[in-house]
């Protein structure tokens, strides 16, 4: 009887990254070191694949990867589509119908004339989504609109919305009162502000389009029988719940920690990639 096929499948942020967004060479070293012995292992990330692609450059990814906590699953190295999770327009037109009637202004993700693009409304942004933006300059993503008419365009994913508290983004999520035509998760980012100060975010997508539904298409992908996973924050644990075996970092929240199968070191000691060098040789 042969080994079991393992796949194994981490969170970038707080999890494979350490404090300061890197993939040390502790790690990079390691984990490559696995995946050319054979090691069957990849990424399920909040980040676009554009973003990804900026911390990712270390290790050498070839295996399907799951982008925007699930909306897309792509070739982490040509950002070519297996899967993408889109909204239904007229469901999607009359949440934002909702949003501009309470003159809320998140940030839109959607795929226009074949590239992915984020809108929000210039002049309106609070400082959380200020600070956000600030970090993305240069990405070619932004499209700065002046009306919420523009948050119709293209195929819609991802809804966004920036505060200063998870209180202060749960009234808006019991305004909006969701269907179960959606999901969303509140979370704490995993990095401060050049202040010190921390940001909270709402994400909305389509219920199938969570990280669970995304390792769910991975492993049919690559014909896996198990999968090992490792996350540190509220959106992983659909990831968590879907697993065979999940562990989390030092680092994470109590939510994820008192669901996982074990706790590791933390993103700052390269945790799951000296977890990786214990144990995943016996699944080479």
């Amino acid at each position: 009887m042969g080994k079991t096929k393992t796949l194994f499948i981490t969170d970038l942020d707080g999890t494979l990254l350490n404090s300061n967004e890197k993939i040390t060479p502790v790690t990079a070293k390691i984990i490559n070191n696995l995946i050319d012995k054979g090691l069957i292992f990849t990424y399920a990330t909040a980040r676009s694949y554009l973003t990804a692609l900026k911390v990712i450059g270390d290790i050498n990814f070839k295996y399907p990867a799951v982008h925007k906590n699930g909306v897309c699953v792509q070739n982490p190295k040509t950002g070519d589509y297996f899967e993408k999770r889109i909204f239904d327009k007229d469901i999607i037109s009359e949440l934002i119908n909702k949003i501009q009637d309470n003159k809320f202004f998140p940030m839109v993700y959607a795929f226009i004339d074949g590239a992915e693009r984020v809108s929000w409304i210039q002049g309106k942004e609070n400082d959380e989504m200020r600070s956000f933006l600030e970090t993305r300059r240069n990405d070619k993503r932004r499209r700065p609109v002046n009306d919420y008419g523009k948050f119709y365009d293209g195929e819609i994913h991802n809804i966004i919305f920036f505060g200063k508290s998870s209180a202060e983004l749960q009234k808006i999520l019991n305004i909006l009162n969701l269907s179960e035509y959606f999901a969303y998760h509140i979370a704490e980012d995993t990095y401060k502000d050049e202040y010190g100060n921390k940001t909270y975010w709402l994400e909305i997508i389509r219920f199938d389009a969570t990280k669970d539904f995304g390792v769910k298409k991975v492993k049919e992908l690559v014909g896996a029988d198990k999968i090992v996973c490792f996350g540190d924050n509220t959106n992983d644990i659909p990831m968590f719940n879907f697993c065979d075996e999940k562990y989390a970092p030092a680092n994470a929240i109590d939510e994820i920690k008192n669901i996982a199968t074990g706790i590791i070191d933390s993103n700052d000691n390269d945790g799951v990639a000296k977890w990786l060098e214990k144990h995943a040789r016996d699944y080479i």
